[in-house]
């Protein structure tokens, strides 16, 4: 399981008083109040996993899942904690990592791991994994790019899902990267409707940000 640090706030009222009451309230009692209250839902969450060796911090506003090594964070869209908890997985912002541990054998070079994790692996994993489609002709993979990182093979995309009309589900775009050590392969995933994607670009861009692989994952501190 993971280990958390850093607070948790939660708003008790619910549905537009949830962000009325405490602005009118911190109004009222002056301006430093209600910066303090703007920035309620900007405080984190940091995970660590201690068996997959990785740091990630959430919004703490968001639903919190886990699973076993795996991390997702459900949030609605101005990241308010009972909005959040009433959040469908597939409607809302979900930002998520998922661990899986590696065999490690053979080459554990860059170019090792690129041969036995090479990019169309990647590519044919994304879209079950990041739109939940077996169907690989209603998504799209964008913008691919691979990079190095502290001796860690790095894949990133953008991902395309079409709408699911009879689920009433829109499209939806995520952002994808993909960290591979000789012994453990993570995927970050952040996913939202393509309407709201964009307005989200900065909790996303923290999220991925706020990801570090331990010591002993991989790279030039691996068996120190």
């Amino acid at each position: 399981m993971h280990r958390r640090t850093g607070p948790r706030r939660r708003i008790a009222a619910t549905g537009m008083a949830a962000g009325l009451i405490p602005l009118l309230l911190a109004l009222a009692a002056g301006p430093g109040a209600a910066q303090q209250a703007a920035e309620t839902n900007n405080s984190t969450t940091t995970f660590e996993s201690s068996q997959f060796r990785y740091v990630v911090t959430l919004p703490s506003g968001c639903r919190h899942e886990e699973g076993p090594g795996t991390i997702d964070a459900i949030c609605a869209a101005d990241l308010d904690a009972e909005r959040s908890a009433a959040a469908g997985n597939a409607t809302a912002l979900a930002l998520g990592v998922a661990a899986e541990a590696l065999a490690a054998e053979g080459d554990s070079s860059v170019d090792g791991l690129r041969q036995r994790h090479g990019e169309a692996g990647f590519r044919e994993e994304l879209p079950e994994a990041v739109c939940g489609e077996t169907d690989k002709a209603r998504v799209k993979i964008e913008g691919f790019k691979e990079s190095v990182e502290e001796g860690r093979l790095v894949y990133a995309a953008e991902v395309v899902c079409a709408p699911v009309k009879f689920l009433q589900i829109g499209e939806r775009r995520a952002a994808v990267r993909q960290v591979i050590a000789p012994d453990i392969r993570y995927r970050l995933v952040a996913r939202a409707p393509t309407e709201d994607f964009g307005k989200q670009r900065a909790t996303i861009a923290a999220f991925f940000a706020s990801f570090r692989a331990l010591p002993g994952a991989g790279g030039p501190m691996a068996g120190k």
